[in-house]
């Protein structure tokens, strides 16, 4: 395109958007004004911009110092409206802001929102002309180059500061004249809010142990939360209504949380909040200062920014402690979607209905930009509501919380399938013979708790143990509960951390289909198990052939596994057609065997000087124990940790002196002598039986 015809098509351009843009009010009589519009506007539409018309003009005021417009700034815009000052402060003309704002409103019409807001301001600073008078070469310092891009990636509006970072960055880098384009440097440097944070991402947690069970897309990167700050929150009041709590969590009503903040613990909050890394909380100010009590809620503080960003683990594991803080707090949650003002009242009927079917609490947060544009949402749910045992978080790129339920229903689906809520946790009464007050957080795992029931933030206790054939140190994860002040200690756990926890005592060395089948027999019984201690509905951890003993603390963390549904079913009719409560085990079939031991044998492996008696006692429950006699006490052991400590095969049918020296135990096969054999299974999945034909043999009618 030659000289000559360039001038013919801006002569054009200026002809065409004269009447296309309209000045109000003391700017009619400003004519160099309205020459500089018309040419910005005609440069614009050459580089390929929808520029106003006169059918769709754009309209430019005076601005007023009153409102949102204050006194230092000298341009405003809205969609078909600039705002523009007079004799503005500082060095720049009206011709330079008015042509900053019409970029804005081109950018707005050619690109439909598509451009980072910071993006969108940079191309508007170098259009305007406002670079002018800096110089290339002048780079902003480290902590300028952090700051605005810790900004820019929290979605916040750029302040002073920034606008003269970026400014001395254009004037290096330059700026792009097509149409909705980003400078390839400045986006590398700075890029977008939460451009690394994936598209979608989901988790799935063991609210119980903390124990992730599932999960997918991008666990790594980290957000602000939105609102689901507000549970932190609500589970730090030190007292309300939980009936009234739920109907504002369920509107996630900001402005009533706030009025409760008198009842506000910090020390708690902050300590519910410790999962999450590089926490930088703003200090608790006084009830008036409203700004930095919105950024405990999960809103933007004073200074544009949010008060953390966590990733999906973290961010899980902080909401598992709130919810097992304060529970009756939450329990209204499961009105969200009924109640005509709760945050998914909006959504599809059918995924509301998936979540009455499994009586979700759900909790909606969404981080938007300034004004109001979704940068990412949140979604949680916990479930039951009666007595939650899952987590699940999600969490999406530009849209609202809300908006993520369509796609959350979808796995829930999925996981009603797979992770049925009646295989989901186990009780076991700790045989630690130890202070529970000496049961250890790890450091960075700090102890929740009130007067019977305690958890760690992260889910695992450390404990030490001085009871018989059990380990000394042991890590065990879950919720820690005792009836009274010297009641039982009952550990509730996921199903599948105590299926591994039985599995590390009981078959260390089982592979294939047979530890799978292993694996079933174990969380059947586990998930069944109330009825063993009526007092605590509970298992023991070291009798019934299922010596559950958690983990040796030096134990490198394994891979998730996660026991078949499929084969839980599939027990569940073999126990139905054989009345069974409880699958036993065998190692030994019906073979009769005899044990003969000295007394200092015996002595030595009970470290008692001497052993004066011992008789087998059985409960009219059936369970069995073994009183042992001492020169000056005595002490009651249950059959199976006595077996256990001799390494006997079975709990002994008879225990008789043979003579003043030696003791005699007699009994019939391994194990209980029924049911599954670990050596007879694993021979089997080394012929190539599958997991469902070694249940089968085990515990079929044939059997």
């Amino acid at each position: 395109m030659n000289a000559s015809t360039k001038r013919c098509i801006r002569r054009q351009y200026l002809f065409d958007v004269g009447a296309a843009i309209l000045f109000f009010g003391a700017l009619t009589q400003q004519a160099e004004l309205r020459q500089t519009a018309t040419i910005a506007v005609s440069e614009l539409a050459a580089q390929g911009y929808k520029i106003p018309s006169e059918g769709d003009p754009v309209r430019v005021f005076p601005a007023l110092t009153s409102g949102a417009f204050s006194g230092s700034h000298a341009g405003g815009w809205r969609p078909g409206s600039i705002y523009l000052r007079q004799q503005p402060q500082g060095g720049l003309s009206e011709a330079v802001y008015l042509r900053h704002e019409l970029f804005h409103e081109a950018s707005h019409r050619s690109c439909g929102g598509r451009l980072p807001a910071w993006a969108e301001e940079a191309g508007a600073m170098y259009f305007s002309g406002e670079l002018a008078s800096l110089a290339p070469g002048d780079w902003p310092g480290s902590l300028e180059l952090q700051r605005i891009k810790n900004r820019v990636r929290q979605g916040a509006e750029l302040d002073s500061n920034d606008r003269e970072a970026l400014a001395r960055m254009l004037v290096n880098t330059g700026w792009p004249s097509e149409p909705c384009a980003v400078s390839a440097k400045l986006n590398e440097m700075l890029g977008q809010a939460f451009d690394d944070a994936g598209d979608s991402s989901f988790l799935l947690m063991s609210l119980l142990s903390g124990r992730i069970l599932t999960s997918g897309g991008d666990q790594v990167s980290r957000l602000p939360p939105g609102s689901l700050l507000k549970i932190p929150y609500t589970a730090a009041l030190a007292q309300a209504d939980p009936d009234l709590l739920g109907t504002e969590l369920a509107v996630s009503d900001t402005e009533k949380l706030l009025r409760r903040r008198e009842q506000f613990q910090g020390e708690r909050y902050r300590l519910l909040l410790s999962p999450i890394k590089d926490l930088k909380l703003p200090a608790q100010t006084e009830p008036s200062d409203l700004q930095t009590w919105r950024s405990y809620l999960g809103e933007r503080n004073a200074d544009g920014d949010f008060a953390l960003q966590a990733n999906l683990p973290e961010l899980a594991l902080t909401m598992r402690a709130a919810l097992l803080s304060k529970p009756e707090y939450f329990r209204g949650l499961s009105q969200n979607g009924i109640l005509p003002n709760s945050t998914l009242a909006g959504q599809r009927e059918t995924d509301k209905k998936l979540l009455r079917q499994l009586q979700v609490l759900a909790k909606t947060g969404t981080v938007s930009t300034v004004d109001g544009h979704p940068l990412a949402g949140h979604l949680m749910l916990a479930w039951p509501a009666t007595h939650p045992v899952f987590l699940a978080i999600f969490r999406q790129r530009g849209v609202s919380g809300a908006a993520i339920l369509s796609k959350a229903a979808a796995l829930l689906s999925t996981w009603q399938r797979d992770y049925p809520s009646r295989f989901a946790a186990v009780r076991v009464s700790l045989l630690s013979s130890t202070n529970p007050a000496s049961w250890n957080a790890e450091a960075e795992c700090p102890l929740v708790a009130d007067q019977y029931r305690r958890f760690t933030i992260c889910g695992q206790f450390r404990i030490t143990s001085t009871a018989r054939a059990s380990r000394s140190e042991r890590i065990v994860k879950g919720v820690l509960r005792q009836t009274d002040e010297h009641g039982v200690t009952v550990l509730e756990t996921d199903v599948d951390s105590y299926v591994d926890g039985v599995l590390a005592a009981e078959a260390q060395n089982l592979a294939g289909s047979a530890r799978e089948a292993m694996r079933a027999v174990i969380a059947w019984n586990g998930s069944h198990g109330s009825h063993r201690h009526n007092e605590s509905s509970s298992l023991c951890d070291t009798t019934h052939c299922m010596v559950y003993l958690g983990e040796l603390p030096e134990d490198k963390p394994r891979r998730s596994s996660h026991t078949d549904i499929a084969l839980l079913t599939l027990l569940d009719q073999l126990a139905a057609k054989s009345g069974l409560n409880w699958l036993p085990f065998a190692n030994g079939g019906d073979q009769h065997w005899q044990r003969q031991l000295s007394s200092a044998e015996l002595s030595r492996a009970f470290a008692e000087n001497q052993i004066l008696d011992i008789r087998r006692e059985r409960r009219k429950d059936g369970e069995l124990f073994i009183r042992l006699f001492y020169p000056t006490s005595e002490e009651l052991l249950s059959c199976e940790i006595f077996r256990n400590t001799l390494k006997l095969p079975s709990c002994p049918d008879s225990v008789t002196a043979a003579d003043g020296q030696t003791w005699q135990f007699a009994g019939i096969g391994a194990g209980h002598g029924l049911g599954l054999s670990i050596d007879r299974a694993q021979a089997l999945a080394e012929g190539g039986r599958t997991e469902e034909q070694i249940l089968r043999d085990a515990y079929g009618q044939s059997r």
